[in-house]
């Protein structure tokens, strides 16, 4: 074989090995960056909740005091 056949086929099973480990890296971070969202706006939404109740007993109590 010639030197540029071997370095062809080692570049081939390089990138054969390569490109999957490197798609699944991406796959991993997209899943990751998708989670983080979410737990972001279920952090949101909860603290949301927690603010319409507290404004909701504050007006009760401003009803009471008036």
């Amino acid at each position: 074989m010639n030197n540029w056949q071997i370095l062809l086929a080692l570049v081939i099973v390089g990138l054969t090995i390569l490109i999957p480990i490197y798609y699944s890296y991406l796959e991993k971070s997209k899943k990751k960056k998708l989670q983080d969202q979410l737990k972001e706006s279920r952090s949101v939404a909860e603290r949301e909740k927690i603010r319409v109740y507290i404004d909701g007993i504050n007006e009760k109590y401003r009803a009471k005091r008036r």
